[in-house]
């Protein structure tokens, strides 16, 4: 389930890949790209919720992303969850276990796990369609829906909401194959940090006792 999460919150911030087919929508992403792709970092934090009305699930939790290129660290703390991706090789460590999994990321690697893969995978990956303007938490933003080109991923349908301001990803509503729906809303943006490279390093010999599965 850490692994759908994960997906499920990335692609709130690299607005995935997507193909040729609504022109309205095309504009807008390719906007949200080119916005993307001007800055030097983003951080956001963030409200994630997931329900399964058939299990009787629901989890609500806050999180945080900061993102430099291909790099990004992510953290859940409710959920004992952080991920450290320098661009090449992904950390995921589970605090409550004390439990670290190491895993390359590369060609092979889940689209959606690689942030930076929205300007490599461009117009690839799902349809699109604009979906109108609403208002999130006092925000107008534009939707757009997607739905997986591919149909054996793990997601069902997402829709996504760019703020029309800023022209930033603002949240998403995402349906898994598994009955889970996923909700991600971003409280805050900032667009101006500066982040060392080894910010994005995560060490386990930093912490004692950890336990760490090397996947490469």
């Amino acid at each position: 389930m850490k692994r759908l999460v994960l997906i499920a919150i990335l692609s709130v911030f690299t607005a995935i890949g997507f193909a040729q087919q609504d022109a309205k929508a095309k504009e807008i992403l390719e906007k949200v790209t080119k916005t993307t792709q001007s800055l030097a970092s983003l951080e956001a934090k963030f409200s994630f919720e997931m329900n399964n009305t058939a299990e009787k699930i629901q989890e609500k939790s806050i999180g945080s992303i900061i993102l430099k290129n291909k790099k990004y660290k992510l953290s859940i703390p409710q959920m004992g969850l952080q991920v450290t991706c320098d661009g090449k090789t992904i950390w995921t460590y589970m605090v409550n276990s004390n439990e670290v999994s190491i895993a390359n990321l590369d060609e092979s690697t889940e689209d959606l796990m690689d942030p930076a893969k929205i300007f490599t995978i461009y117009e690839r990956g799902f349809n699109y369609s604009y979906a109108g303007e609403s208002v999130e938490g006092g925000v107008p933003v534009y939707n757009i829906d997607l739905t997986p080109q591919k149909k054996t991923g793990e997601m069902q349908k997402i829709r996504i909401m760019i703020d029309k301001q800023k022209m930033l990803i603002r949240g998403a509503n995402m349906s898994g194959k598994d009955g889970n729906k996923y909700n991600v809303l971003v409280s805050e943006f900032k667009t101006d940090g500066v982040y060392k490279d080894l910010d994005f390093v995560f060490d386990p010999k930093q912490i004692k006792g950890i336990e760490v599965v090397d996947m490469r």
